[in-house]
């Protein structure tokens, strides 16, 4: 439930922070109070620069733009596409710097304000196009501004590769807005990819250098964390390395063929250090197959497109099929050591697989790009809790190793004391044990005693009817059948106490917990002793709920209540009452015997259950026992973590109390 409700507030936190730059994202700009994006015009072309700027849009062919349905009917090398757009910028603005605000865009560009050059964006020549993720603004000149006209943008695309890439909006702003969201969008983009690669290049050279010079961490996890940060920073290269439309073809490779490379090291990295596989070498042969191909296919293309085409094919099917695999071997390792670590690393690769899905569906589906990518931040929170689980496991064996050595300094400095100290150990074991010796005959002498008793009523009463049979009336061989037969029963549960006693010695009894009815085993143990309670007319009165079950040891929990109860009705007198009753939490069990008996005073209730005192007492007719039961229950009762307890005034009545543990499995 604590894992769940944690899951769910991080869940939430994403959320809210989607949101929060979603909001960003689309609060564009105001000119005049009106906050819009710039709606444009597409046409295809041959290479001509600056032929497309000016003239009526319908004339030369231009159709609104649809980022969905991109043209490409032109030869790769002679292909240009032209976006065009009219805003009207109200004379209020007159007195203020206006700045157009361009998100990233995957094409070398010109940009036109009226008819004008005002950037160029990459090589526009020749060369690779590049993917950049850099948001950026342009100056518009208050002296080229028409006030109250129609202003006219154009940007000029140059797709080399041939490549349909949809163009990202774009809007005008004052230089407050436009430095702000600027700045926040290269903040959560391609810089926070930067800096978070930083730090993975520490963690990747830390744990390298460790794992080859520290004989302590010469195992496989360490060099599996160590490539995993490694493989972090290939899988951005492309967007840390890549400025101004560089040449980016082979990075785009590299960067591509890091994404599995990357799934891959993790999982091993997941089985080594959980060990909550058995086969791990065999599940790691499995996954080299499923990936070898997946940084083959990204390899093999000759161009960005063939490239990225590939990757959105089989890898990326793969690199979910990971996510999914990474989360699985968190959760599992969770369950299975119920810490805070374990803890920390399920929520980083459930968060790794939100992120996932959170960035696909505005890739793929959306068709844009996220404000903030999360997929990087939550790779990059794995690779830190992990480093920070490596260090505190690291740090856990260090100061183990140092106290070790510390013992054993001393133990060898005192070896003497030690010597001395086990001696006095043994001795007071051998105390301990004559004292249980002692105890154990002590028990026997008194069970012997107390067998002659039932004997004797059996031999007298059985030696009389034989003898007098015929000369005795109806109503007196019923009388003393019915003593032989109380009599016989007595002595058998004696008999029982005593044998599960022994066993419980000799740990024979075994814990067998099955699902139990409570209302169902009282009731039973009730009509077992029903007799008694009949003869002395008390009455037994079942409280616990109908519906009451749990799981526990039938055979242990029917012993504790038989001697309960029958307790009870020893010590009750005529027309009196008994009350059982159960009370249930989500931990363990409580059960109570209340009685309106003799009570029992505060000197007696502190040997009641103590075998070396074996407190016994006739009962309000005269019952004789042996004071074992109440043992034998504490001993059931204490085996199974539970305790017992009885509260009772002399005269007034007693209560005897049992907590049992709730175990889940039957």
């Amino acid at each position: 439930m604590r894992l769940k409700t944690n899951c769910l507030k991080i869940l939430f936190l994403f959320v809210f922070i989607n949101i929060y730059f979603y909001s960003l994202s689309q609060n564009a700009t105001s000119i005049s109070g009106k906050t819009e994006y710039l709606t444009f015009n597409i046409l295809e072309s041959e290479l001509s620069e600056g032929k497309y700027i000016n003239g009526n849009i319908d004339s030369l062919g231009f159709h609104p733009y649809n980022k969905d349905k991109i043209p490409n009917t032109r030869p790769k090398n002679d292909r240009m596409i032209t976006l065009r757009s009219e805003i009207i910028i109200d004379s209020s603005n007159i007195n203020q710097n206006l700045y157009l605000v361009t998100l990233p865009i995957d094409y070398a560009c010109r940009i036109y304000f009226n008819g004008k050059v005002i950037a160029i964006k990459g090589n526009t020549k020749n060369g690779y196009t590049n993917r950049i993720h850099y948001t950026e603004k342009t100056l518009l000149s208050n002296s080229e501004i028409i006030y109250n006209q129609k202003n006219e943008i154009a940007y000029e695309l140059y797709p080399k590769e041939g490549e349909i890439n949809p163009f990202i909006k774009v809007f005008i702003s004052d230089s407050r807005y436009a430095d702000k969201y600027v700045f926040r969008r290269n903040f959560f983009g391609s810089g926070l990819i930067f800096s978070l690669s930083i730090c993975s290049i520490v963690f990747f050279i830390f744990f390298l250098f460790t794992y080859i010079s520290r004989r302590e961490f010469e195992k496989w996890h360490f060099l599996y964390f160590a490539f995993m940060n490694l493989f972090l920073v290939v899988s951005y290269i492309n967007n840390i390395v890549s400025f101004n439309y560089a040449n980016t073809f082979i990075l785009e490779k590299i960067a591509r063929a890091g994404f599995p490379i990357f799934i891959f090291v993790g999982c091993s990295f997941m089985i080594d250090y959980t060990n909550v596989l058995r086969k791990k070498r065999l599940f790691k042969i499995i996954l080299l197959l499923v990936y070898l191909p997946a940084l083959i296919m990204v390899l093999i293309p000759n161009t960005i497109t063939g490239v990225i085409k590939a990757y959105n094919s089989y890898p990326l099917i793969v690199l979910l099929l990971g996510n999914f695999i990474l989360f699985a071997l968190s959760f599992l390792f969770y369950l299975k050591e119920k810490n805070l670590l374990s803890l920390l690393i399920f929520i980083a690769m459930l968060l790794n697989l939100f992120a996932g899905f959170h960035d696909g569906y505005i890739f793929a589906i959306l068709k844009s790009k996220p404000f903030v990518l999360l997929v990087p931040i939550a790779v990059f929170l794995i690779n830190l809790i992990i480093f920070i689980v490596l260090i505190v496991d690291y740090s856990k064996s260090y100061h183990l190793a140092i106290k070790s050595s510390d013992k054993l300094k001393i133990l060898n400095e005192n070896l003497g004391l030690v010597v001395e100290e086990r001696t006095k150990k043994i001795i007071d074991y051998s105390n301990k044990l004559e004292v249980a010796n002692n105890t154990k005959d002590k028990f026997f002498s008194i069970i012997a005693h107390d067998l002659k008793n039932p004997f004797n009523t059996l031999i007298g009463y059985s030696e009389l009817l034989k003898n007098d049979f015929r000369e005795l009336a109806d109503n007196e061989i019923s009388k003393q059948l019915n003593i032989i037969f109380s009599t016989s029963k007595n002595g058998y549960a004696l008999l029982d106490n005593l044998l599960q006693w022994a066993q419980s010695q000799t740990n024979i009894i075994q814990f067998k917990p099955v699902k139990i009815k409570l209302r169902k085993l009282v009731q039973e143990c009730i009509e077992n002793i029903e007799n008694q309670s009949k003869l002395k007319e008390i009455e037994i009165i079942n409280n616990v709920p109908e519906k009451f079950e749990f799981t526990g040891d039938e055979n242990q929990l029917k012993t504790i209540l038989r001697n309960l109860i029958y307790n009870a009705v020893k010590f009750t007198s005529r027309n009196g009452l008994i009350i059982i009753k159960s009370e249930k939490t989500s931990s363990d069990i409580l059960i109570s015997v209340k009685d309106t008996g003799i009570g029992i005073s505060e000197v007696d209730i502190k040997n009641l259950f103590k075998i070396e005192k074996l407190f016994s007492k006739s009962g309000t007719n005269n019952e004789k026992g042996s004071g074992l039961g109440l043992i034998l229950c504490k001993e059931f009762i204490e085996k199974q973590g539970g305790r017992i307890w009885v509260e009772s005034v002399a005269g007034y009545g007693s209560e005897f109390k049992f907590i049992l543990p709730v175990f889940k499995k039957a």
